[in-house]
Order: C-alpha cells, then structure tokens, then sequence
C-alpha cells in the first residue's frame, strides 16, 4: 500500500513537472513573439539585456510584469491541465488534492 502510494506520488510530481515545463516553453515562445509584434520588429534585442544600445528601464519593468504574469498563469492553467489528465487516466483525484493537506499543490476548478 506504502509503496503504491509513493508511487503515485512519484508519478504525479513527474507529471505535473513536464505540463509546467511545456507551459514555460510554450509562454516563453508566446511572450517573445508578443515582444516582436509590439517593437514591429522580428530582430528586436532582449529588454533584459543591459548591455544593449536599446535598453531601457521602462522596458525592462513592463516586460518583467508581462512575463510575471504570463508564467503565473502558465502555473496554474498547466497544473489544471496536469489535474484533468491525472484524472481521466486515473480515475482518481492527483496526490494531495484529496486528503487536505496544505502543503499540496492546489489547483482551482474551472467549472
């Protein structure tokens, strides 16, 4: 019983582990071409490069909230996506979501 359950657990950290990631990849991407659209350029230099003729403050602050935001909401929707997906091949709710334990990552119903 002990060993299944760490297994789960194992697997659901592996799990939610990779959705995070392709959600920072795919954000990343989204944010980026974001940027691009915004300068009308397909060449424009990183705002966080302070080594940059074209640095500027302003920038650099409003992009750093953009990305802020768009990896906050990356974290949850991908942790929604992991949830479902535990789900539907489970049967069951993700390790943590069930038992109360607060230390678990909790992840907010959509419906």
């Amino acid at each position: 019983m002990l060993a299944s359950m760490i297994q789960r657990e194992r697997a659901w950290k592996l799990v939610s582990a990779a959705t995070g990631m392709l959600a920072g990849l795919l954000v990343r991407k989204l944010l980026r071409r974001f940027y691009e659209t915004v300068r009308q350029d397909k060449n424009a230099p990183s705002p966080f490069d302070p080594t940059s003729s074209e640095f500027s403050w302003p920038d650099l602050l409003l992009w750093a909230t953009a990305a802020g935001v768009g990896l906050a909401v990356a974290k949850v929707i991908s942790a929604r996506v992991a949830a479902f997906g535990w789900e539907a091949v489970t049967g069951t709710l993700p390790p943590g979501a069930a038992d109360g334990d607060p230390s678990a990552d909790r992840v907010p119903s959509l419906g």
